[in-house]
């Protein structure tokens, strides 16, 4: 082989290396590139890289390609076979018949030469690479010297990618830390803190299954309590003794313990059967204290790490100290604990038992007439438009219509054709096929393509562009759909629409086909404002917040009746959609196990009784003298800042308060336009887009 020949295939390499190095974060995708690049370089054909493990004093293949699978987990001392002899001697190793050669280490019987070079980074050997080929007398010198030259240029740049991707997950540690840290305060419940640190956790790192155990004192064992990841119901029941498995033994002596490679430890006994022949995962058990009684052990099932085993450690065990507070906080918990008082439990029952539909909720006739419907309406196969107000339920309806009838199984579509740009609502309806438009880099189905054999539910239909109306209304005549750019296909879904506007006066103005109002307009339901059905407005309080105060941690027991008078006499312009979000923004501010008048402080100025610019006399608290005359000066702080002082707000004050004023303006927009976003950002003239923005940057309830 000439120079000119060795040089060509060395630069070449070279050039893969470091267009490699610019796009590859991870250590080992930067060795399975650099083995591949060898391969096709010297016509090999198969290969590996170990990597010395210095405290171990071993050999271990971190890569291997065309070898079976025992060759992924081997492990050789120094001086054993070809590539240990590599390794002891910092020198390469050709050998033309391995067959001939005492020290060779036969994976494959069809492999006949072999070429090993150390891989050497600042004068230290960090492991070696072996190539292999079915022909005798395969590799040459030149070979040797390229591999020499390209081996110590990737050890080098494998350092380099690895020790920053230490930086980046000593970073992730800390990061995923102090989101944990923020979760315990605010939690309440040891089995939510613990699926939500574990959920947090997985998505920062690679954790295939985590569970908590606790141990039970009458029984003398350790029990499932939560789990998060892949498990089946079989491996929730399953039990330690302590001292039993490596679950048992980290309870019983009191340490953490972490197992690289489970398959490979006799003490594990794999009674969750998560691993197997296909699947070998690191374990890691750590014990739960609580007052310096261990009380628990929570354990985790880890994938392959780029990361060190000891960083890895060292972070769990910070993890399981966290979760020990969890338990410590729990159990306090449950001895100041007091049980609901008895109207409260009896409202539930009722509410479980009578007054609920799927996830609908009420007593009253009109609801009750509506439920009955439902059941009829639910069985059929035509089209539904649900008319009524905004927030007052529509996609909940025809949820329940959906999951009562024979579709239930099947796909159930939600799209709100208000909420998308009218040049993009057409590709999403009915999706596109690659090349259709600018843009368009690939094939995509639509929402009625995703929605064949079950529902799609088409939300403010009314804003809808004439011309998409031609297609929906073709989807409900032929039952076919076409895609931008592609052919017509036949489609069978049922669709439900919904509308807070009024069709028959978009058709007047040609705003809307009546046709396809005629074709939707096959059953109409018409939800009623929560207005007219003040009788359920106690049941949907009491719903609201046992879900918040279960979602929020918080025990709360009861809600006054004077709470109860003001709800019932406010007209809720929003409907239920604000009365959920009046209800829940009380339970996040209570401070007691009472939900009370002054757990609405925040929004009784907003409440006006029959068109009355004065507040609802509900005898509330009275006021210290100073306050009083703090909200009758009519200052800045009384009537913009309830609750705030702006002397606080040094260097802030100015966006504090343009905030705060853009924050009231958008509400009271869309109070005004009964919630319409469309409509409430005509009002302020503003874009829609711009509308939605500015709600989620200042944290509106509406």
């Amino acid at each position: 082989m000439n120079r000119e020949n060795v040089r060509d295939r060395l630069i070449h390499v070279i050039a893969s290396l470091a267009e490699a190095m610019n796009r590859i974060e991870e250590p080992e995708e930067v060795l399975e590139y650099f083995l591949k690049t060898c391969m096709e370089a010297t016509g090999a054909d198969s290969g590996s890289i170990m990597l010395y493990d210095e405290e171990e004093q071993v050999l271990v293949t971190r890569v291997a390609i065309g070898l079976n699978k025992d060759a992924g987990g081997m492990r050789l001392r120094l001086g054993e076979g070809v590539t240990g002899w590599v390794a002891r001697h910092v020198r390469p190793r050709l050998i033309d018949d391995t067959r001939t050669a005492d020290d060779y280490v036969r994976i494959r019987e069809d492999l006949l030469a072999e070429v090993a070079v150390p891989l050497i980074n600042s004068d230290r050997m960090i492991g070696v690479l072996s190539l292999d080929s079915m022909q005798v007398g395969a590799f040459s010198k030149d070979d040797v010297t390229l591999l020499e030259i390209v081996s110590n240029l990737s050890a080098t740049i494998f350092v380099k990618i690895a020790d920053n991707r230490t930086l980046r997950m000593r970073d992730r540690f800390h990061r995923v830390l102090l989101e944990i840290s923020r979760i315990l305060p605010r939690s309440l419940s040891l089995q939510e803190f613990f699926e939500e640190v574990m959920t947090t956790t997985q998505k920062a790192f690679r954790i295939h299954r985590s569970t908590l155990f606790v141990y039970d004192r009458q029984e003398g064992l350790l029990k499932i309590v939560a789990s998060v990841g892949s498990h089946t119901e079989d491996s929730l029941q399953v039990t330690y003794a302590p001292g039993e498995g490596i679950t048992g033994t980290a309870f019983q002596n009191r340490q953490a313990v972490f197992i690289p490679s489970a398959r490979s430890e006799p003490e594990f006994l794999n009674r969750m059967k998560v691993v197997n022949d296909n699947l070998d995962l690191g374990f890691f058990c750590c014990p739960i204290f609580s007052n310096q009684e261990v009380v628990g052990v929570f354990s985790i099932f880890t994938h392959k790490q780029e990361l060190d085993p000891k960083e890895l450690l060292e972070f769990l065990q910070i993890l399981g100290s966290m979760i020990s507070q969890a338990f410590a906080i729990q159990s306090l918990i449950e001895e100041e604990t007091r049980p609901f008082v008895v109207e409260n439990i009896r409202l539930r029952q009722e509410l479980s038992r009578k007054y609920q539909f799927g996830n609908l909720i009420g007593r009253s006739e009109l609801m009750q007439e509506l439920f009955e419907k439902i059941r009829i309406i639910a069985e059929s196969r035509s089209s539904v438009l649900l008319t009524g107000e905004s927030g007052t339920g529509k996609e909940l309806f025809a949820s329940a219509i959906h999951y009562n009838s024979p579709r239930k199984d099947m796909p159930f579509i939600k799209i709100n054709c208000a909420a998308i740009p009218e040049n993009l609502l057409e590709s999403e309806l009915f999706g596109h096929k690659k090349g259709s438009f600018t843009g368009a880099n690939a094939d995509k189905k639509g929402k009625f393509e995703i929605a064949d054999g079950g529902t799609i539910f088409l939300d403010e239909i009314g804003e809808m562009d004439l011309g998409l109306q031609a297609k929906l209304l073709r989807v409900l005549q032929e039952k076919e759909i076409e895609p931008v750019g592609g052919r017509s296909r036949k489609v069978d879904i049922r669709v439900i629409a919904a509308t807070n506007a009024n069709l028959e006066q978009l058709i007047e103005e040609r705003r809307f086909r009546a046709d396809l109002f005629y074709r939707l307009n096959v059953i109409q339901l018409t939800i009623p404002p929560l207005r007219e059905r003040h009788e359920d407005i106690l049941i949907l309080v009491h719903h609201f917040v046992a879900r918040y105060a279960k979602e929020n941690s918080k025990k709360i027991e009861g809600i006054t009746p004077q709470v109860i008078r003001l709800l019932e006499t406010y007209d809720w312009p929003g409907n239920v959609r604000e009365l959920e979000n009046m209800v829940e923004r009380a339970v996040v501010l209570s401070r007691s196990s009472t939900i009370d008048i002054d757990d609405f402080s925040e929004v009784l100025a907003h409440i006006q009784v029959s068109g009355k610019e004065k507040m609802l006399d509900l005898a509330p608290a009275r006021k210290e003298p100073a306050a009083t005359a703090a909200a009758e000066s009519g200052s800045l702080e009384a009537n913009l800042l309830p609750g705030a002082d702006l002397d606080d707000l040094d260097g802030r004050a100015y966006d504090f308060v343009i905030g705060e004023v853009e924050r009231r303006l958008i509400q009271y927009a869309m109070k005004r336009t009964r919630y319409t976003k469309t409509k409430a950002a005509k009002y302020l003239g503003i874009n829609r887009n711009t509308l939605d923005k500015r709600i989620r940057e200042l944290n509106i309830d509406y």
